[in-house]
């Protein structure tokens, strides 16, 4: 039986990737902070250890300016740095806390009431500065209430294409364009698998495939123990939620157990991930992930990454997207263009784009014409 929904959304993300590079990215914004959460930050600092404070302003509040690399780079080569950005997990998460609650309002008869609470849950993340994700996930859950209220026999799948296009002209893709094709990649490749067993090789897939417009790898090792801990993180997160604001007013850190746990298995499966290989896609690795999400035959997404990855089986380097390969430039005399840092070289010229992260740079190499110019200037 053949599954016409993953391609569907792989070729979508195609297109929403490739549109969101071609736009400017928008300067970092630091989030905005009210005074309680500021008085909030103190008191959590205070009582916990640094990184369980990092951790935790990073899982509640999406701030992740207390991060370090070290640590950022632990959770990229386990794929679970997606859990630095409250979205789908832990709006689900603290939406379990009121299900006992609307569950006994329904058996009551109590169907509006119950209805009310859910619609008020799903409206607070439009309260919140910034966090998109979770606004799109507050969008696909009001539209499915909607239809269900409504009694329009709908799949939950042709509602979050209805919900993600109101939100791609109406909504929060111009403020991210980025975090919009993240969100429509993942949560769509969660809604278009066929069977919950392929869960796994489903998001390995999305994985894979961004690898297509980034230069990143896959760790196949670290991408399923990192599967491992977003599964304990799932499970873990409601009660997470309530000690940490618990915490907050007894000023006595309750989140301790949870975050040693955390921060246990996050070293632990990180050095087994280390050992084991990195891989990447290109465009003929692409085409066997096609096929594969279409026919879901495990083959083709082992011969998508056997067929597309140097770093294994020696793969001529032509072969894997220039994007990816690991370049040296030294340029000495940047200047500032606009928004943008401009330098040359006698071999490439180049630009510089300073980021939340870090330094996109992109170049080019310079044509004989050109080079002379430049020398002559």
């Amino acid at each position: 039986m053949t599954n016409w929904k993953s391609p569907l959304i792989l070729v979508l993300s195609s297109l929403l990737f490739i549109l969101a590079l071609s736009k400017e990215r928008a300067n970092y914004r630091p989030m905005r902070q009210s005074d309680f959460i500021r008085a909030h930050l103190v008191r959590m600092h205070n009582i916990q250890e640094r990184e369980s404070f990092a951790l935790s302003r990073a899982f509640i509040l999406g701030d992740k300016r207390s991060l370090t690399k070290d640590l950022k780079q632990k959770f990229s080569t386990l794929h679970i740095n997606h859990l630095f950005t409250p979205s789908g997990i832990h709006f689900s998460s603290f939406f379990i806390l009121f299900l006992p609650l609307i569950k006994s309002l329904r058996k009551k008869e109590l169907k509006k009431t119950a209805l009310a609470i859910e619609l008020i849950l799903c409206l607070l993340p439009f309260g919140l500065n910034q966090l998109y994700s979770l606004k799109r996930i507050s969008t696909l859950r009001i539209t499915n209430l909607i239809f269900r209220k409504l009694n329009f026999k709908m799949s939950i799948f042709t509602i979050f294409l209805l919900s993600f296009l109101f939100d791609f002209i109406f909504g929060t893709y111009e403020q991210s364009p980025m975090s919009y094709a993240f969100s429509f990649l993942f949560l769509g490749s969660l809604l278009a698998t066929p069977k919950l067993s392929s869960i796994a090789l489903t998001f390995l897939s999305a994985n894979l495939f961004i690898t297509l417009f980034f230069p990143s790898t896959v760790s196949l090792i670290g991408f399923f123990l990192g599967f491992i801990f977003t599964s304990v993180f799932s499970i873990t997160f409601p009660f997470l939620f309530l000690l940490y604001w618990t915490s907050s007013l007894t000023t006595l850190d309750l989140t301790y157990l949870f975050f040693k746990l955390y921060q246990f298995l996050v070293n632990s499966f990180y050095k087994f991930s280390i050992l084991g290989p990195s891989v990447e896609i290109d465009l003929i690795g692409y085409a066997l992930l096609l096929i594969f999400t279409i026919v879901r035959k495990k083959r083709f997404l082992i011969f998508a990454i056997i067929l597309s990855s140097n770093r294994i089986y020696n793969i001529p380097t032509e072969r894997v997207s220039k994007n990816n390969l690991n370049r040296e430039v030294r340029i000495n005399n940047w200047k500032i263009k606009g928004q943008k840092e401009v330098g040359l070289n006698k071999e490439m010229s180049c630009r510089r784009v300073i980021l939340a992260e870090g330094h996109r740079i992109t170049c080019r190499k310079i044509k004989p014409k050109e080079g002379l110019l430049a020398q002559s200037s």
